[in-house]
Protein backbone atom coordinates (compact mmCIF):
# COMPACT_ATOMS: atom_id res chain seq x y z
CA UNK A 1 0.00 0.00 0.00
CA UNK A 2 1.42 3.51 -0.63
CA UNK A 3 0.42 7.13 -0.03
CA UNK A 4 2.10 9.58 -2.58
CA UNK A 5 2.40 13.44 -1.48
CA UNK A 6 2.40 16.10 -4.38
CA UNK A 7 2.10 19.58 -3.67
CA UNK A 8 -0.86 20.87 -5.61
CA UNK A 9 -3.95 19.00 -6.77
CA UNK A 10 -3.30 18.28 -10.38
CA UNK A 11 0.02 16.27 -9.73
CA UNK A 12 -2.76 13.74 -9.08
CA UNK A 13 -3.39 13.78 -12.83
CA UNK A 14 0.09 12.21 -13.87
CA UNK A 15 -0.14 9.91 -11.19
CA UNK A 16 -3.30 8.19 -11.69
CA UNK A 17 -2.69 7.89 -15.46
CA UNK A 18 -1.36 4.64 -15.15
CA UNK A 19 -4.08 3.58 -13.08
CA UNK A 20 -7.00 1.08 -13.56
CA UNK A 21 -9.32 2.43 -11.49
CA UNK A 22 -12.74 1.36 -11.36
CA UNK A 23 -13.44 4.59 -8.77
CA UNK A 24 -11.78 7.66 -7.20
CA UNK A 25 -13.27 8.99 -3.60
CA UNK A 26 -11.52 12.54 -3.91
CA UNK A 27 -12.12 14.15 -0.38
CA UNK A 28 -12.18 18.02 -0.54
CA UNK A 29 -12.76 21.40 0.85
CA UNK A 30 -14.08 22.13 -2.72
CA UNK A 31 -15.67 21.22 -6.21
CA UNK A 32 -12.51 20.91 -8.30
CA UNK A 33 -14.68 21.95 -11.94
CA UNK A 34 -13.78 24.95 -13.46
CA UNK A 35 -15.04 24.45 -16.80
CA UNK A 36 -14.21 28.21 -17.83
CA UNK A 37 -10.66 29.03 -19.71
CA UNK A 38 -8.50 27.14 -21.17
CA UNK A 39 -4.74 26.22 -19.50
CA UNK A 40 -3.10 26.55 -22.90
CA UNK A 41 -3.04 30.33 -22.44
CA UNK A 42 -1.51 30.59 -19.15
CA UNK A 43 2.55 31.23 -18.91
CA UNK A 44 3.51 27.18 -18.64
CA UNK A 45 5.09 27.74 -15.01
CA UNK A 46 1.54 27.98 -13.97
CA UNK A 47 -0.54 25.52 -16.19
CA UNK A 48 -0.40 22.85 -13.49
CA UNK A 49 -1.24 25.41 -10.90
CA UNK A 50 -4.12 27.05 -12.79
CA UNK A 51 -5.39 23.27 -13.62
CA UNK A 52 -5.61 22.47 -9.64
CA UNK A 53 -9.06 23.77 -10.02
CA UNK A 54 -10.68 21.30 -12.30
CA UNK A 55 -8.85 17.93 -10.99
CA UNK A 56 -12.49 16.35 -10.21
CA UNK A 57 -13.56 17.51 -13.84
CA UNK A 58 -10.40 15.49 -15.54
CA UNK A 59 -10.07 12.51 -13.01
CA UNK A 60 -12.41 10.26 -15.41
CA UNK A 61 -10.70 11.24 -18.59
CA UNK A 62 -7.05 10.60 -17.19
CA UNK A 63 -7.56 7.49 -15.14
CA UNK A 64 -8.14 4.16 -16.27
CA UNK A 65 -5.05 2.60 -17.64
CA UNK A 66 -5.79 3.51 -21.14
CA UNK A 67 -2.64 4.14 -23.21
CA UNK A 68 -1.92 7.93 -24.66
CA UNK A 69 -3.23 6.89 -28.35
CA UNK A 70 -5.83 4.37 -27.17
CA UNK A 71 -9.62 4.95 -28.41
CA UNK A 72 -12.32 6.36 -27.05
CA UNK A 73 -13.84 3.17 -27.17
CA UNK A 74 -11.11 1.08 -25.34
CA UNK A 75 -11.47 3.97 -22.19
CA UNK A 76 -13.75 2.61 -19.32
CA UNK A 77 -13.96 5.85 -17.23
CA UNK A 78 -13.54 5.21 -13.17
CA UNK A 79 -16.88 6.17 -10.67
CA UNK A 80 -15.63 9.85 -9.57
CA UNK A 81 -17.37 10.41 -6.08
CA UNK A 82 -16.16 13.86 -4.67
CA UNK A 83 -16.94 14.24 -0.62
CA UNK A 84 -17.07 18.03 0.29
CA UNK A 85 -18.62 19.68 3.51
CA UNK A 86 -22.33 20.85 2.80
CA UNK A 87 -21.43 24.60 3.61
CA UNK A 88 -18.73 24.43 1.20
CA UNK A 89 -20.82 22.93 -1.66
CA UNK A 90 -23.31 25.76 -0.72
CA UNK A 91 -20.88 28.41 -1.05
CA UNK A 92 -20.11 26.65 -4.40
CA UNK A 93 -23.70 26.63 -5.86
CA UNK A 94 -24.43 30.26 -4.79
CA UNK A 95 -20.78 31.13 -7.03
CA UNK A 96 -22.21 29.22 -9.92
CA UNK A 97 -26.04 30.92 -9.75
CA UNK A 98 -24.47 34.79 -9.56
CA UNK A 99 -22.06 33.75 -13.15
CA UNK A 100 -26.11 32.66 -14.91
CA UNK A 101 -27.93 35.51 -16.72
CA UNK A 102 -30.41 36.58 -13.99
CA UNK A 103 -32.78 35.00 -15.64
CA UNK A 104 -31.99 31.51 -14.76
CA UNK A 105 -31.08 32.23 -11.36
CA UNK A 106 -32.54 30.81 -8.22
CA UNK A 107 -33.71 32.85 -5.07
CA UNK A 108 -33.97 29.43 -2.97
CA UNK A 109 -30.37 27.92 -2.17
CA UNK A 110 -31.29 24.24 -1.78
CA UNK A 111 -32.63 24.32 -5.40
CA UNK A 112 -29.39 26.16 -6.63
CA UNK A 113 -27.38 23.18 -5.16
CA UNK A 114 -29.79 20.61 -6.50
CA UNK A 115 -28.66 22.10 -9.46
CA UNK A 116 -25.47 22.16 -9.69
CA UNK A 117 -25.13 18.48 -7.81
CA UNK A 118 -27.67 17.27 -11.08
CA UNK A 119 -24.92 19.02 -13.93
CA UNK A 120 -22.24 17.31 -11.89
CA UNK A 121 -23.89 13.73 -12.19
CA UNK A 122 -25.39 14.37 -15.27
CA UNK A 123 -23.04 15.95 -17.14
CA UNK A 124 -19.54 15.38 -15.75
CA UNK A 125 -20.42 11.67 -13.62
CA UNK A 126 -19.39 13.20 -10.99
CA UNK A 127 -21.37 12.26 -7.37
CA UNK A 128 -21.60 14.09 -4.88
CA UNK A 129 -21.50 13.14 -0.96
CA UNK A 130 -21.84 16.15 1.73
CA UNK A 131 -19.63 15.27 4.21
CA UNK A 132 -19.82 16.69 6.87
CA UNK A 133 -22.28 16.45 7.51
CA UNK A 134 -23.15 13.39 6.19
CA UNK A 135 -20.58 10.13 7.50
CA UNK A 136 -17.69 8.78 5.46
CA UNK A 137 -19.04 5.42 6.46
CA UNK A 138 -21.26 5.65 4.24
CA UNK A 139 -19.54 5.36 1.57
CA UNK A 140 -17.23 2.41 2.68
CA UNK A 141 -19.55 -0.07 0.59
CA UNK A 142 -18.94 1.17 -2.45
CA UNK A 143 -14.87 1.30 -1.82
CA UNK A 144 -15.40 -2.22 -0.83
CA UNK A 145 -17.22 -3.40 -3.95
CA UNK A 146 -14.62 -2.01 -6.03
CA UNK A 147 -11.68 -3.75 -4.27
CA UNK A 148 -8.58 -2.21 -2.33
CA UNK A 149 -6.63 -1.85 -5.85
CA UNK A 150 -9.54 -1.06 -7.80
CA UNK A 151 -10.48 2.52 -6.03
CA UNK A 152 -8.22 5.66 -5.43
CA UNK A 153 -8.46 7.48 -2.09
CA UNK A 154 -7.57 11.35 -3.21
CA UNK A 155 -7.09 13.70 -0.25
CA UNK A 156 -6.93 17.40 -0.44
CA UNK A 157 -5.55 18.22 3.23
CA UNK A 158 -7.78 21.10 3.06
CA UNK A 159 -10.66 19.20 3.89
CA UNK A 160 -9.56 18.85 7.25
CA UNK A 161 -9.54 21.46 10.34
CA UNK A 162 -6.14 20.60 11.63
CA UNK A 163 -4.78 21.29 8.30
CA UNK A 164 -5.56 24.96 7.73
CA UNK A 165 -2.99 26.66 8.51
CA UNK A 166 -0.51 24.19 6.45
CA UNK A 167 -2.45 24.18 2.99
CA UNK A 168 -2.59 26.42 0.38
CA UNK A 169 -6.42 27.13 0.20
CA UNK A 170 -7.64 27.66 3.37
CA UNK A 171 -10.88 27.54 4.55
CA UNK A 172 -11.19 30.92 7.48
CA UNK A 173 -13.84 30.79 10.20
CA UNK A 174 -15.14 27.30 9.39
CA UNK A 175 -15.95 26.73 12.81
CA UNK A 176 -16.39 22.94 14.39
CA UNK A 177 -17.92 20.47 12.26
CA UNK A 178 -17.69 22.05 8.94
CA UNK A 179 -14.60 20.40 8.01
CA UNK A 180 -13.41 16.80 8.69
CA UNK A 181 -11.16 15.92 11.74
CA UNK A 182 -7.74 14.06 10.39
CA UNK A 183 -9.23 11.12 13.42
CA UNK A 184 -11.89 10.75 11.21
CA UNK A 185 -9.71 10.68 7.84
CA UNK A 186 -7.51 8.21 9.31
CA UNK A 187 -10.50 5.93 11.36
CA UNK A 188 -12.19 6.02 7.29
CA UNK A 189 -8.67 4.75 5.83
CA UNK A 190 -8.45 2.07 8.37
CA UNK A 191 -11.92 0.98 7.57
CA UNK A 192 -11.62 1.16 3.41
CA UNK A 193 -8.14 0.08 3.65
CA UNK A 194 -7.43 1.75 -0.23
CA UNK A 195 -4.44 0.45 -2.10
CA UNK A 196 -3.13 3.64 -3.49
CA UNK A 197 -4.18 6.80 -1.53
CA UNK A 198 -2.97 10.34 -3.17
CA UNK A 199 -2.39 13.44 -0.98
CA UNK A 200 -2.19 16.45 -2.04
CA UNK A 201 -2.29 21.03 -1.02
CA UNK A 202 -0.10 20.57 1.94
CA UNK A 203 2.39 23.47 2.47
CA UNK A 204 6.04 22.48 1.50
CA UNK A 205 6.80 24.04 5.01
CA UNK A 206 4.47 21.43 6.43
CA UNK A 207 6.12 18.57 4.61
CA UNK A 208 9.06 19.24 5.84
CA UNK A 209 8.45 19.63 9.44
CA UNK A 210 8.33 17.05 11.75
CA UNK A 211 6.15 18.38 14.10
CA UNK A 212 3.20 19.94 11.80
CA UNK A 213 -0.09 18.42 11.81
CA UNK A 214 0.30 17.13 8.33
CA UNK A 215 3.33 14.98 9.81
CA UNK A 216 1.57 13.59 12.51
CA UNK A 217 -1.11 12.62 9.72
CA UNK A 218 1.42 10.84 7.79
CA UNK A 219 2.68 9.02 10.32
CA UNK A 220 -0.90 8.10 11.20
CA UNK A 221 -0.85 6.39 7.62
CA UNK A 222 2.40 5.05 7.85
CA UNK A 223 1.19 3.11 11.28
CA UNK A 224 -1.59 1.79 8.96
CA UNK A 225 1.08 -0.06 6.21
CA UNK A 226 1.42 3.15 4.02
CA UNK A 227 4.39 3.33 2.56
CA UNK A 228 4.98 7.65 1.39
CA UNK A 229 6.82 9.02 -1.24
CA UNK A 230 6.70 12.36 -2.82
CA UNK A 231 6.11 13.55 -6.41
CA UNK A 232 6.96 16.79 -7.70
CA UNK A 233 7.02 18.69 -4.16
CA UNK A 234 8.24 21.94 -4.70
CA UNK A 235 10.96 23.95 -3.11
CA UNK A 236 9.27 26.12 -1.23
CA UNK A 237 5.89 28.01 -0.46
CA UNK A 238 6.57 31.21 -2.06
CA UNK A 239 6.73 29.72 -5.76
CA UNK A 240 3.39 28.04 -5.37
CA UNK A 241 1.49 31.15 -3.78
CA UNK A 242 2.97 33.46 -5.99
CA UNK A 243 1.40 30.97 -8.64
CA UNK A 244 -1.96 30.72 -7.31
CA UNK A 245 -2.25 34.30 -6.63
CA UNK A 246 -1.50 35.48 -10.27
CA UNK A 247 -3.96 32.66 -11.72
CA UNK A 248 -6.84 34.15 -8.96
CA UNK A 249 -6.19 37.46 -10.26
CA UNK A 250 -6.10 36.69 -13.86
CA UNK A 251 -9.42 34.46 -13.10
CA UNK A 252 -11.03 37.44 -11.11
CA UNK A 253 -10.25 40.36 -13.36
CA UNK A 254 -9.91 38.80 -16.68
CA UNK A 255 -11.13 35.27 -17.15
CA UNK A 256 -14.30 35.52 -14.92
CA UNK A 257 -15.77 38.96 -16.36
CA UNK A 258 -15.32 38.01 -20.00
CA UNK A 259 -17.62 34.02 -19.06
CA UNK A 260 -20.31 36.57 -17.51
CA UNK A 261 -19.99 38.84 -21.14
CA UNK A 262 -19.83 35.57 -23.13
CA UNK A 263 -22.31 33.33 -20.95
CA UNK A 264 -25.06 33.21 -23.49
CA UNK A 265 -23.05 32.40 -26.30
CA UNK A 266 -21.48 29.67 -24.46
CA UNK A 267 -24.37 28.54 -22.80
CA UNK A 268 -25.79 27.78 -26.11
CA UNK A 269 -22.46 26.14 -26.32
CA UNK A 270 -20.59 28.31 -29.04
CA UNK A 271 -16.88 29.39 -27.10
CA UNK A 272 -15.27 31.24 -29.29
CA UNK A 273 -15.49 34.43 -28.70
CA UNK A 274 -14.72 34.02 -25.30
CA UNK A 275 -11.70 32.03 -26.05
CA UNK A 276 -10.50 34.23 -28.44
CA UNK A 277 -11.06 37.62 -26.03
CA UNK A 278 -9.28 35.64 -22.68
CA UNK A 279 -6.38 34.70 -25.23
CA UNK A 280 -5.51 38.23 -26.45
CA UNK A 281 -6.49 39.61 -22.55
CA UNK A 282 -4.02 36.50 -21.35
CA UNK A 283 -1.03 37.35 -23.29
CA UNK A 284 -0.85 41.21 -22.07
CA UNK A 285 -1.51 40.33 -18.93
CA UNK A 286 0.97 37.86 -18.05
CA UNK A 287 3.70 39.89 -19.94
CA UNK A 288 2.63 42.68 -17.17
CA UNK A 289 3.84 40.53 -14.31
CA UNK A 290 7.29 39.46 -15.85
CA UNK A 291 6.42 35.89 -17.36
CA UNK A 292 7.98 34.88 -20.54
CA UNK A 293 5.54 35.69 -23.40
Amino acid sequence: MRAIVHSIHSQVMETIAGLRLAEVLSLDSHLDVSLGGDPAVYPPALRSIVQRTSVHALMREVSGGVPALGSSAERRAPRVVVAIPERMLARHASEVEAMLPRSLRTSDPEESVASVVGFLGEKLGIEVHASPPESLTALLPKARAAGPSSWLLDLDVDCMQEMQEECFTQIRGAGPGVLQPASKVVEFVRASKPENITVSEAMTSAIRDPESNFSAFVRALERLGYAVEQRGVYESDAEVIKGIDDCREFYTRVSRPLMKKNMGSMMRGDNSRFEREERLAAREFFRRRGYPG
